[in-house]
Formats: C-alpha cells, sequence, structure tokens
C-alpha cells in the first residue's frame, strides 16, 4: 500500500473509551467520529509531531504483534480517513498577511516606594525612544502611601519630562480619588473602584491595583507595562533562531512549562559580562506580534525560515488555526539579571538545555537556588503559546479589546490575569519576543537554603484565586464569571474551605504527578535534585491534609489564623466577581472620560 508522504499530527479530537478495548474518537474540526482499537487512539494522540503517515504507523506499530499491529494499522488509517489528522499544508492555506501595527507609543510603569528605580527606568525608556526617534508616553502609576514620597516621584518626572521634551504621565493617589469621584458621579461604585485602584483591605500586596490603574489609563491602546527596577538595554539570544515557534502545554498540567532558554551565572557581573547587547529598539519586538492573529504571523515568517510545530500540544489550538482564529492578546520580554521569582520551586520542572544548564555541577545547583538569582531567559526565537508561563516583568498589552482586571492584591497577579484572559477567551494567544531588558532590583535578592521545596507545604492567595477562575464554565462572559465568582463568596465558611482545597489538592495531584515522571524519566538522577524533588513532595504530603493548608499563605499575617485568613480570601474572591460584572462600564465610562479631558493620569512639565 503506498500511502501519501504529506507530513501530518493529530488535530483536535476527543476520545471515550467505550470498553472492550474499543475507543470512540471524535473529530472536533472535521465532526467525524470512528470506532478503533484502544492502540490505535493512543497511537493518534502521540502523533504529536508532522511525519508521513506511514511513519507514524511505524512507530506505532514497531515491535508490536502482528494482531495488534494490523489493529494499530486500520485503526489509523481510519482516523486519517476521517480526518484527524494535519498537514502542514492545511494550516498555512488559512494563513494570509496583514499589515504590521505601528509601533507602540506607550510604556506604561507600575511603582510604589521607588522614586529613584522609577526614574532610572523612564530615564531608560526615553534615551531609547529619542534614539529611534519614537513619540512615546511614559506613564507611571505610583501606589506610595507618604505624600513626601508621591513628591519626589513628582519632581524626578517632571524633571525628566522638562531635560527631554518627553511628554511623562503620573498616577498618584490624588489622581485616583479624583477619578473615583468622577466615577461614583457617573454612577459607580466608589467602593469597588477603590478595590481596583487602591487597597481597602490593606494587604500590604496591592501589587494588582497599580497595573488596573495603567489598564484604564490605556483603554482603546497597546502599550507594554515594565516594572520599575527594569532598564531599557535590549539584550539579544545567544545563538539566535529564524523563524516562529509555538509553544503549548495541554490541559492544567506542566508538560512545555517553560518556554524561555535560561542560562545562570554566579554574580551580576558575569552575567552582564556575558551579555550579548543590542543595537534594537529595546521594546520593538512587541510591535509586530502584539493583537496579531496566529494566521498573519505564521503568513508573515519569511520565505525559508521554519515554522515550528513540534512543540504545540494542544491540539484545539491547531483546530483553531485552521478555522482563522487565535490572536495574541499579551507579549512577554525576557530578563537578564534577577530571575523575579519568589521561590526558585520551578527549577525542579526544567527539562532539555535548561536542566543540562542548572544541574551541570552541584555547586552550579546550589549557587543557582540560593546564593544568586543572576540568569539570562528569553526565547531564542519568536515564539507564540498559551500563556501557562507568565512573568509580568515586562508585558505587552492590547487592550483595544476589552482585557479583564489584574486581581489588585497578592502576589501571582500575573497568573491570576493569564488565568482569567484565557476564561473570558479560549482563544487567546500569548507572544514571546527573542530578546530580554536588565532586571536589576534596587537591592540585590537572593533565595535562603530550603526556599525550593519549602512551598510544597502551602498555597499562596493568586492560586486560590486561579483555582476559583478555573472552575467557572467555559467559555464565559465578565459578568458570567463574576457571578460565578460571587456565588463562591456566599459559601458557608466550610464549603468554600472544602472547595478550595479540593481544587487545590487536584492541581497539585498534577504537579506531583508531574514530578514522579520526571524522577522516572531521569531514574532520580542527580541525585542532590532528587532529594530536593522528594523534600518538596514530602512538604506536600506533610501539609497537605492540614488546616492551614488552603489558607493563603501571604493572607495569614502576624495572627497566623488560618480560619481569618481563608475568610478574607473569600471576600477578595467575591469582590473580584463584583470588580469582573461592573468591569466592561467602568471602561466604557473610562474612556467617555478621557474623551472629555478627564483622563486618569496627568501629563508632569
Amino acid at each position: 500500500m503506498t500511502l501519501d508522504p504529506t507530513p501530518v499530527r493529530c488535530c483536535d479530537v476527543v476520545c471515550r473509551d467505550l470498553a472492550l478495548d474499543n475507543v470512540l474518537v471524535y473529530g472536533v474540526h472535521s465532526r467525524e467520529a470512528r470506532v478503533v482499537a484502544r492502540a490505535a487512539a493512543e497511537a493518534l494522540l502521540a502523533a504529536r509531531r508532522f511525519r508521513p503517515l506511514a511513519e507514524h504507523i511505524d512507530l506505532a506499530t514497531r515491535g508490536c504483534p502482528a494482531e495488534e499491529a494490523a489493529n494499530i494499522q486500520s485503526g489509523l488509517l481510519a482516523l486519517a480517513e476521517a480526518g484527524m489528522f494535519v498537514s502542514f499544508a492545511d494550516l498555512r492555506r488559512v494563513c494570509v498577511r496583514d499589515d504590521e501595527p505601528p509601533p507602540i507609543d506607550l510604556v506604561a510603569i507600575p511603582s510604589a516606594e521607588r522614586p529613584a528605580a522609577a526614574e532610572r527606568a523612564v530615564a531608560s525608556l526615553i534615551a531609547d525612544a529619542e534614539r529611534f526617534s519614537r513619540p512615546r508616553e511614559h506613564l507611571v502609576a505610583d501606589g506610595s502611601a507618604d505624600p513626601a514620597t508621591r513628591a519626589d516621584y513628582r519632581q524626578r518626572l517632571a524633571a525628566l519630562a522638562r531635560a527631554h521634551a518627553a511628554r511623562v504621565v503620573y498616577i498618584g493617589d490624588d489622581e485616583r480619588r479624583d477619578f473615583i469621584a468622577r466615577l461614583a458621579a457617573r454612577g459607580h461604585d466608589p467602593g469597588l473602584v477603590a478595590f481596583a485602584l487602591a487597597d481597602p483591605e490593606r494587604t500590604g500586596m496591592a501589587y494588582g491595583t497599580g497595573r488596573n490603574a495603567l489598564l484604564l489609563h490605556a483603554v482603546g491602546r497597546r502599550f507594554v507595562c515594565i516594572d520599575d527596577d527594569v532598564i531599557a538595554r535590549p539584550v539579544r539570544p545567544p545563538d539566535p533562531l529564524p523563524g516562529l515557534g509555538v509553544f503549548t502545554g495541554e490541559g492544567e498540567g506542566y508538560d512545555n512549562y517553560q518556554p524561555q532558554d535560561i542560562w545562570f551565572y554566579p554574580d551580576r557581573a558575569a552575567a552582564l559580562a556575558d551579555a550579548r547587547w543590542s543595537d534594537d529598539e529595546a521594546l520593538g519586538g512587541h510591535a509586530g506580534m502584539l493583537g496579531r492573529s496566529l494566521p498573519a504571523l505564521l503568513a508573515a515568517v519569511p520565505a525559508g525560515e521554519p515554522i515550528e510545530l513540534d512543540d504545540c500540544l494542544d491540539r484545539a489550538l491547531l483546530r483553531r488555526l485552521r478555522t482563522g482564529q487565535g490572536r495574541v492578546r499579551v507579549t512577554f520580554q525576557g530578563l537578564l539579571g534577577d530571575l523575579g521569582w519568589y521561590a526558585p520551586t520551578w527549577c525542579l520542572l526544567f527539562e532539555g538545555k535548561n536542566r543540562e544548564r542548572l544541574l551541570a555541577a552541584e555547586d552550579t545547583y546550589r549557587r543557582t537556588i540560593t546564593s544568586t538569582r543572576q540568569a539570562l531567559r528569553l526565547v531564542r526565537r519568536a515564539t507564540v503559546g498559551d500563556g501557562r508561563y507568565c512573568q509580568g516583568a515586562i508585558l505587552g498589552l492590547d487592550h483595544r479589546d476589552l482585557l479583564p482586571p489584574f486581581f489588585p492584591v497578592g502576589r501571582y497577579e500575573d497568573g491570576v490575569f493569564r488565568t482569567t484572559l484565557r476564561a473570558l477567551d479560549e482563544t487567546a494567544l500569548f507572544g514571546h519576543v527573542p530578546s530580554a531588558l536588565v532586571h536589576e532590583p534596587v537591592q540585590e535578592r537572593a533565595w535562603a537554603e530550603g526556599d525550593i521545596w519549602r512551598p510544597g507545604g502551602w498555597a499562596r492567595l493568586g492560586e486560590l484565586v486561579v483555582q476559583c477562575v478555573r472552575a467557572a464554565a467555559s467559555p464565559t462572559t465578565p459578568a458570567a464569571l463574576g457571578q460565578h465568582l460571587r456565588e463562591l463568596g456566599r459559601l458557608s465558611p466550610a464549603d468554600f474551605r472544602a472547595f478550595v482545597a479540593q481544587r487545590l489538592w487536584r492541581q497539585k495531584e498534577l504537579y506531583a504527578r508531574h514530578l514522579e515522571t520526571l524522577l522516572a524519566r531521569h531514574r532520580g538522577a542527580p541525585s542532590w535534585w532528587r532529594d530536593d524533588v522528594h523534600r518538596h513532595l514530602g512538604a506536600l504530603a506533610e501539609h497537605a491534609a492540614t488546616r492551614e493548608y488552603p489558607a493563603p499563605r501571604d493572607l495569614l499575617g502576624e495572627r497566623g489564623d488560618p480560619d481569618l485568613a481563608l475568610a478574607r480570601a473569600q471576600r477578595l474572591v467575591a469582590r473580584f466577581g463584583e470588580l469582573l460584572v461592573a468591569w466592561p462600564d467602568l471602561v466604557r465610562t473610562t474612556a467617555e472620560l478621557a474623551r472629555a479631558g478627564h483622563p486618569l493620569g496627568v501629563p508632569l512639565a
């Protein structure tokens, strides 16, 4: 039998076990169904790379008894006839070029209590804009409580604006209060707006409030949001790769979690000395990806350059691509310097070259997870993915269509944002720009001994909120998702605890299974990595069933009362639900106020 030599791979399918070794396979795109032997269905799901059908059959049947091999072959042929494989040519047919969007003319910085850092960041951005003759607005959202600190921000930023004839816009406490009053005069709940933009619960962790202020100022625009300790000095990747890659995981698991390559350094000086400095515009890579459809990005790849789809584990993305769906709503950029992670736990999950570099020697590993956080992390080629790795130090945001608000308090607000966006728009994609900027916190940071395994024993507020959002029916709307979260807020304390615990346990089960898979794959080597994995899993086993475990560690406070912490988390989840319900109207009113000459931010001069 001669088979078509065109390379193909599995597209979006649903499998249902019918017992007696039979599986019903339904092609979501082709809308065809076939019943095949279980081994044939498993071979279809394993066909993740583009290969000729004959090669898929050969790989699946190699070493099998003759009868089983015949069943696999006949099953794969039937599935191919039913349109459950897709060729690269099929995907390229929907790829149509569009006009590349203009440069991004707004850069926004959330900051608090660090006027010197914000000044340094804005000065580097102004220098970059001047070098490339880019008219650009520089926006700072300052969350400082002290009036003297806010005056220092204003003075420093105004001096930069005057010295460079640059447009610098400032949002401080006074501007937020005025804005809340204007929205209240238009019928909006001032307490709810304060929840989005301030910290009325006084958690001391109002990281998302600054990002929400930036979102409301930037309604209808594409912009880049960078942390105040990032410096606009671009770095290109070692051995950059041409073309475009698509990198996704599958479901809520941890395969293909980290798309970036990471190189580790003993100290900041070594990281800077090894950098491959770039002459390109610091933020230029965002403009070409942000807001564009995946078909348009594929069509824009120059002839002769590769389009890498082997790491696309999300078969639904391929089905959506065939129908022209999927748009990059958020972009990321890499960092040189401090890794920017609250704990080194994710190092346990490294695979490929990242794992090789981290575990090359025990002293390299120990130094990385304790005494230094210095690294270069970035993608080597432009990459589109599902955003499961979401680190918000540098974010491009396309707010021309409605983006959801950030969860106002707690760390991991970027992960909550990613989860919320995907709940509201399952076709949303996330782009990775193949360059990095310098990340240089005011004070050098280090992790403590044991920080790599201790987080196994607790959960954070952001993780709890993610599970609450994921429990909503999908696809959904801001109002429906908000109502779901409000209903969680009305549960009894005991029912909310049970709900949160079961959701966290489910996610930790996936996490633990993945770590056990890695232990088996690498045969428990090297021993120092294996020991930390065991300690991490041991911390999870020790604490998961305790009363304290579902209570967010970052809300425990000095009293350390898990019941109070969980009750506070429940109030915050319900309040976030109310914010989601009101958010579209808030954004519309904000746009109307801006057109009437009352934007949230005020220019400095």
